[in-house]
């Protein structure tokens, strides 16, 4: 009994490897002549060549319905759902497919990119509400009024963006300051900015190892970033998850093997060198945030100079 519950998992294992491999199938092309309910047009196929409206088009429907009302806030295309469900269970392949030319069958990365961060900061405010920002920023905007003169040049400072600064304080600490609720502005009022910034960030220390990955021999840079685009909407969607089913800590290790399952499938590297790469990136990624973070404070102190 235990060895046919053996056979039957492997089977089962084995048809799970095969589909994460398979690519996207589109539907056969309809026989016979279709006529177009939109312009009358008679066309062989499954779109009309006149006016592109699909030879499914049928009555309307519940399910018509519904595809409509999810239409309105841009995720009407079927390649949506498609997407996230790739993304969560054959990631990396569904990445190649994408970059070998199969776009129409899912959501655009950027597109998809800044929907799923704006949904999750959504999440965020309705299911964690004691996680908002307001809060935050009212205690340190008190620690920060109520800090002496000599603390407010460190970056461990933040400001609010409604920090007034006393009089005792000097120009040179308003212009640090100011530089520092530059970047507290773009990391919280523009989290899909700052996000996006990261990723790029990181992709160029990552496609010195990926340009010549196993499965894409020749990696363009910008393909790379589409890539770490569809990894970073991966992460999202179990980001959001776990806020819903409040299990975050559960879904931020789900999310760390989602992200090494993804990048492995993506460049063919066997596991362990590919741990080896994610931490050599890693490295270069913080030495490439703090030459930058040094460059801004030179350019910071060039200023007070003038």
């Amino acid at each position: 009994m235990r060895s046919d519950r053996r056979v039957s998992w492997k089977v089962r294992r084995r048809a799970f490897h095969l589909w994460q491999r398979r690519p996207h199938e589109v539907f056969p092309i309809k026989e016979g002549v279709q006529v177009c309910a939109s312009c009358g047009t008679q066309f062989e196929g499954n779109y009309c060549p006149r006016c592109g409206q699909s030879a499914m088009i049928g009555r309307f429907s519940f399910k018509t319905a519904i595809k409509l009302f999810v239409d309105v806030w841009g995720l009407g295309n079927r390649g949506m759902f498609r997407s996230i469900r790739d993304l969560l269970l054959r990631p990396g392949y569904m990445i190649r497919d994408y970059l070998r030319g199969m776009q129409s069958a899912y959501f655009p990365p950027f597109k998809m990119f800044f929907l799923l961060t704006t949904f999750s900061l959504l999440v965020t405010h309705v299911f964690q509400p004691g996680s908002n920002k307001a809060h935050e920023a009212a205690e340190m905007q008190t620690a920060v009024v109520a800090a002496p003169a000599d603390t407010l040049n460190t970056a461990e400072v933040v400001a609010d963006n409604e920090v007034k600064a006393d009089n005792d304080v000097d120009e040179v600490v308003k212009r640090r300051l100011k530089y520092v609720k530059w970047y507290v502005t773009l990391k919280d009022d523009y989290p899909s900015i700052f996000s996006f910034i990261l990723l790029l960030f990181f992709a160029f220390p990552l496609y010195i190892f990926f340009r010549h990955s196993p499965a894409i021999p020749d990696l363009r840079f910008s393909e790379q970033v589409v890539a770490l685009t569809y990894v970073s909407c991966m992460t999202s969607i179990y980001s959001i998850l776990g806020i819903i089913l409040h299990l975050t800590f559960v879904f931020d290790i789900l999310t760390l093997i989602a992200i090494c399952i993804a990048l492995h499938q993506f460049s063919g590297f066997r596991y362990r060198r590919l741990m080896f790469i994610l931490l050599l990136s890693l490295l270069l990624f913080i030495l490439a945030i703090a030459a930058v973070t040094a460059l801004s404070a030179l350019f910071v102190a060039l200023q007070e100079k003038i």
